[in-house]
C-alpha cells in the first residue's frame, strides 16, 4: 500500500502535532514544552485508496535533570529536542547509517598510548625491555628532526616508504626525531642496538613487552621499509637491510 500521509497526535488531541506527506517522515518533539510525566504520541498512518493504520506509543517525559535521549522507544523517558524517524515499510525509503564522531578516535588514540606510557613508566618489567633496546646513555646521540645519513646502496625509494610508514605507526612513542620518551620509550636515535636488522624486524612485527605488533599486517615489504628507514636515520647508518 502507498502511503498518503502519516498524522501524529500527542495525548488525546484532536488536532495533529504534524501532518508529515513526504519521505523521509521526519518531525522534532521538543519535549521541554510538554509537562512532566506519562504521555502517549498517536500515528496514524492513511493509505492511498483508503484504509488507515493507528499506533501508540507510551512514554515518560522527565526534564529533570537534563538528560538527552535519541529516538523513543516505548516506555522510555525523554528530554531536550527528540528528532523522530518514522518509518512506515516502504522499501525505498533509505536507511541512514549510524554516524561515528570522529572525536572517539582520537579519545580512543589517547588512550590506548597513555596505557602504554603507564605500562612502561610504572611497570618494573619495562625495565628488563628498555635495557634491551636502549642504546647506552653516552652513546645516544641528537640529530636535527628528519636528518638521514643511510650508509652506502641503501634504496632511497625504500627509505621514504620506511619514513612514511614510520611517521604514521612508529613516531607517536619514538618521536619525529627518533629521541623516544625514556623510559618508557626508548630512543632510535645513535641507537647500536639497531644494527641488528632482525630485531627490528622481530619488534615491528610481533611487538616487545608492552609495545604492541604494530607491523602484524605489514607485507614483507613495508617491514623492511620501515626497519631500512630506523637503521639509516636518526644519526643510524647500519646500511640496507638484507
Amino acid at each position: 500500500m502507498v502511503v498518503d500521509r502519516i498524522e501524529v497526535y500527542l495525548d488525546g488531541a484532536s488536532e495533529p502535532l504534524a501532518v508529515l506527506k513526504e519521505p523521509p517522515y521526519r518531525l522534532n518533539l521538543d519535549t521541554r514544552k510538554i509537562p512532566d510525566g506519562e504521555h502517549v504520541l498517536r500515528v496514524v498512518t492513511h493509505f492511498r485508496g483508503g484504509g488507515e493504520e493507528i499506533r501508540e506509543i507510551p512514554f515518560t517525559v522527565n526534564n529533570y535533570p537534563d538528560v538527552m535521549v535519541l529516538g523513543l522507544d516505548e516506555g522510555s523517558e525523554v528530554a531536550g529536542t527528540l528528532e523522530l524517524r518514522l518509518a512506515v515499510g516502504e522499501p525505498e525509503l533509505p536507511v541512514e547509517p549510524v554516524r561515528f564522531n570522529p572525536i572517539w578516535y582520537v579519545v580512543a588514540s589517547v588512550i590506548v598510548l597513555g596505557g602504554i606510557w603507564a605500562y612502561f613508566a610504572l611497570s618494573p618489567a619495562a625495565e628488563t625491555v628498555v635495557a634491551q633496546v636502549a642504546p647506552p646513555a653516552q652513546e645516544a646521540q641528537a640529530p636535527k628532526e628528519g636528518s638521514s645519513q643511510a650508509a652506502a646502496g641503501v634504496d632511497q625509494a625504500l627509505m621514504e616508504k620506511g619514513k612514511s610508514i614510520y611517521e604514521a605507526h612508529c613516531a607517536a612513542c619514538h618521536q619525529a626525531n627518533g629521541q623516544g620518551m625514556p623510559p618508557a620509550f626508548p630512543a632510535l636515535a645513535g641507537n647500536p642496538n639497531l644494527k641488528d636488522a632482525q630485531l627490528i624486524l622481530d619488534t615491528v612485527k610481533n611487538g616487545r613487552g608492552a609495545m604492541p605488533a604494530v607491523g602484524a599486517a605489514f607485507t614483507e615489504e613495508e617491514l623492511k621499509a620501515v626497519a631500512t628507514y630506523i637503521r639509516n636515520s636518526f644519526g643510524n647508518s647500519f646500511g640496507p637491510v638484507e
